[in-house]
């Protein structure tokens, strides 16, 4: 049978909690001086240029939006075959010697049965 200690606990938890996944209900929105709504993207003192223009969009004559896809840059890959076989033989062999030092723990443990 549950302790009323318990039983008080989980009762302040749910209390504390009961209004953890409720949209709070506050009257005041966030707005512009001008009455509109008020975006991340607007700061009180930016100066009011040109829109920015979005790279891969435009717009023709007709008013017909178009919309093309923009190419990664490519990486152009400097390593001389001879230093990519150094690497890798380099990595084999960290690999070889890991595997011998962990051969030679693994085989050297002393029996759990002795204790």
């Amino acid at each position: 049978m549950p302790s009323l200690t318990k039983i008080v606990a989980i009762l302040a938890v749910g209390a504390m909690s009961a209004d953890a996944f409720v949209a709070p209900q506050s009257k005041m929105a966030a707005t512009r001086s001008n009455g509109g709504p008020l975006f991340l993207s607007d700061e009180p003192n930016s100066s009011t240029g040109p829109p920015p223009t979005e790279r891969g969009v435009s717009v023709d004559q007709d008013g017909k939006s178009n919309v093309w896809a923009i190419e990664p840059k490519m990486e152009v890959d400097t390593k001389s075959s001879e230093e990519k076989t150094t690497s890798a033989l380099l990595a084999v062999g960290g690999l070889a010697a890991f595997a011998a030092v962990a051969a030679g723990v693994l085989t050297n443990l002393p029996d759990p049965d002795q204790f």
